[in-house]
């Protein structure tokens, strides 16, 4: 069986390597460089704060994976499989006001239902011990997940790339496919340039890239995906001394400080569509980010901002990614995005299953709700 896989951002590394591993002839195909997209301009955030109880799950699972993986590329001698950058972090969702308690409230309940652990303080002083520099003035109360990670995405991706290689795998960066064209028995992908690549089956897992594929095949889907705008910043960096990560869910809004000791602030969704997939900076972005980091962390107010970029996150209606066999092509095309803002958290362990439905030809049940 030889499979071709288009994108090279988490999702499609760890489908190469898993098939990789199970023998399966595989080729990644990447339209620019390794996490150029989602992957790359996130915080690094590995949650159990999903809004589905089986999105609960896989989180949970793909926190497993992470120090699984490290293992094995460690083990290989991976060069920067040892050096992921990891760490416990964990999630504090503020509210700052009751309004907002209250919807937290509910998504606590989802969080606990797919088996995370989760601490709620009613009195906001008592953030102070997991995260001194926080404002609890402006903070009515928050949830915490105690048990999530950070990680740098770009090394934890490379460590997959390099792992399906040694087991084989073909990549390729700057190799923009273009168009596909089924045949009886085989998909052919054409790049920019003009080199044709023949497989059985494609996987199609170019996050909010896929959806061209998705036209171009004439595809229905179940849920409409659209992509979003989002943007991050990075800071100067500073002894690294805090674990904890700050979410504020009605602004789609992420803060921590990495390992390699910069402060990231994100915002996954800003609120307009973005189908040009634009990763230019964005003032509006820099103006909101800052506002409310300063707001919740006063003594942010001066540090020096280095880098601002733009991104773009795959939407869907429902809430749930898209994963599973083309129902106009079953058999020959595989479709693996539509991951929103959690693609870091849940998709590790999402990857494996789909990886292992196309290896043995069966359908894992945990993926029943996220069908094409």
């Amino acid at each position: 069986m030889k499979v071709l896989i288009i994108g090279g951002g988490l999702i499609g590394a760890v489908i190469a390597y898993k098939l990789a591993d199970e023998g399966v002839k595989t080729t990644l195909l990447e339209a620019r460089f390794y996490t150029y997209g989602s992957t790359g301009r996130s915080t690094g955030s590995l949650t159990a704060q999903q809004r589905k109880p089986e999105l609960v799950r896989e989180a949970l699972e793909s926190m497993e994976l992470l120090q699984e993986v490290k293992r094995v590329g460690c083990e290989e001698r991976v060069p920067f499989a040892c050096r992921m950058m990891d760490d416990e972090s964990p999630h504090i969702a503020v509210a700052r006001n009751e309004e907002e308690f209250d919807e937290l409230r509910e998504l606590a309940s989802v969080w606990r239902e797919g088996g995370a652990e989760v601490i709620e303080y009613r009195d906001p002083n008592r953030l102070m011990d997991l995260l001194p520099i926080l404002n609890t003035l402006r903070i009515y109360g928050a949830y915490v997940t105690p048990k999530d990670l950070k990680v740098m995405p770009h090394p934890l991706t490379w460590n997959y790339i390099a792992l399906a290689r040694l087991r084989g795998a073909e990549t390729h960066t700057k190799a923009k496919v273009t168009s596909l064209r089924t045949r009886h028995d085989t998909v052919e992908a054409i790049t920019e340039d003009g080199r044709k690549f023949k497989s059985d089956a494609v996987v199609i897992a170019g996050g909010a890239a896929s959806l061209k594929f998705v036209k171009e095949l004439g595809e229905e889907l179940r849920t409409e995906v659209t992509p979003r705008a989002a943007a991050g910043f990075v800071t100067e960096p500073f002894k690294y001394k805090h674990k904890p990560t700050v979410r504020v869910f009605r602004e789609s809004y992420r803060f921590l400080q990495t390992v390699r000791s910069e402060y990231v602030v994100t915002i996954d969704d800003l609120g307009w569509g973005n189908t040009e997939l634009s990763v230019e900076d964005n003032l509006d972005f820099l103006i909101k980010a800052s506002k409310i980091t300063v707001d919740l962390l006063p003594s942010m107010e001066y540090v020096n901002v280095l880098r601002a970029w733009g991104a773009y996150n795959d939407f869907t209606a429902d809430g749930y990614p898209v994963i599973g066999w083309s129902r106009k092509y079953n058999g020959k095309i595989y479709y693996a995005f539509g991951f929103n803002d959690y693609g870091l958290s849940a998709g590790q362990s999402i990857a494996e299953k789909a990886a292992e439905e196309i290896v043995k030809g069966t359908e894992e049940p945990g993926l029943s709700k996220f069908r094409p």
